[in-house]
């Protein structure tokens, strides 16, 4: 009796024992970009070559607000100005000047295109297009930089192929006035629907403008002009490997000077050169970032920042001329 009675007692204490709550154990690291979702889609890029002093470019604004009201994330719009304040030291603008020429302003280009001031339609129909990767991306904001994780998908299977991927620097949002100390981005306009602002006025739209549907305009009369999606920088540096990854095998990172068009995929394909569809690469098992320095930007200038990431084929015509392959734009809080 003496013996049930002390097993009772011993099972009880195991009971109470196991009903304590125990310390957590930490959560297993997350890699950023896991929560993103690759779709099978094709972004067409517009790109707007455009300038501050160009007296018929706010054409050109007005026709990208109507291309991203009506397309919105499912196009990659950039607008890369030449021969004002955001080109000056620009490298990512002056490589799109040679790889996008063109004869005058304001002109486009879709995908790898000049479409003149027409592109709407083409953007439009190059959403129906087979490519060969898409992609998306997270962006973390940090203090003197932004941080770019992309996730790529393989749509097609490749061999042999040079194929970049690079994030570019957007500021939005750019009251067009003047700054000082020689930085003045009010809009030179000759057309009636704008008024050409003078010192720290900044430059209007007098008329409503960017009509979509007959009665329905975007832009409306009195609205502060801004220079949005304006080419700014790209990434300069990336890191391959993941330094919290709980893989020892992964956790080293690696670092890389990039250029305009950025790093060669093959840097993070197991296989190189040879891409099969259905891969997927920007995960913990293949994991990559790109840096991309802030600006400094003058006193009293205010912009949104977004960045556009882009995944470049080289042409193999011995050019050194890129072509537009697919891309995704995220927008940072």
């Amino acid at each position: 009796m003496k013996k049930l009675i002390a097993l009772s007692v011993i099972a009880n204490i195991l009971l109470l024992n196991s009903c304590e709550p125990r310390s957590s154990e930490p959560a297993p690291n997350t890699y950023p970009g896991d929560s993103l979702s690759v779709s099978n889609i094709a972004r067409p890029l517009v790109i707007e070559t455009t300038g501050a002093w160009c007296q018929y470019c706010p054409n050109g604004a007005e026709i990208m607000t109507m291309v991203d009201a009506i397309m919105g994330d499912s196009v990659v719009l950039i607008a890369n100005h030449v021969g004002d304040w955001f080109a000056n030291g620009n490298a990512a603008s002056a490589g799109f000047d040679g790889n996008f020429p063109t004869s005058g302003v304001p002109n486009f280009y879709v995908n790898n295109t000049d479409v003149g001031q027409s592109p709407t339609a083409a953007a439009g129909a190059a959403l129906m297009n087979n490519v060969a990767f898409a992609l998306e991306a997270e962006v973390a904001d940090s203090a003197d930089k932004l941080i770019v994780y992309p996730r790529i998908k393989c749509l097609e299977t490749n061999l042999n192929e040079v194929f970049m991927i690079q994030s570019y620097l957007l500021l939005n949002g750019v009251v067009a006035k003047s700054y000082g100390g020689g930085v003045d981005l009010n809009q030179v306009s000759s057309l009636p629907k704008v008024t050409t602002g003078s010192g720290a006025t900044p430059t209007v739209w007098s008329q409503d403008a960017a009509e979509i549907v007959s009665g329905n305009f975007i832009i409306k009369a009195g609205t502060v002009y801004t220079h949005d999606e304006a080419l700014y920088g790209h990434a300069t540096t990336a890191t391959k490997g993941w330094i919290n990854s709980p893989d020892a095998s992964i956790a080293d990172t690696t670092g890389v000077n990039l250029g305009v068009w950025g790093m060669n995929l093959a840097d993070i394909n197991a296989l190189g050169s040879s891409y099969a569809a259905g891969d997927i690469f920007g995960t913990r098992y293949s994991p990559v970032q790109f840096e991309i320095q802030k600006p400094t930007l003058p006193v009293g200038m205010e912009a949104d920042y977004s960045v556009a990431t882009i995944i470049w084929q080289l042409r193999q015509d011995g050019s050194g001329a890129y072509d537009y392959v697919n891309g995704s734009v995220t927008h940072v809080d």
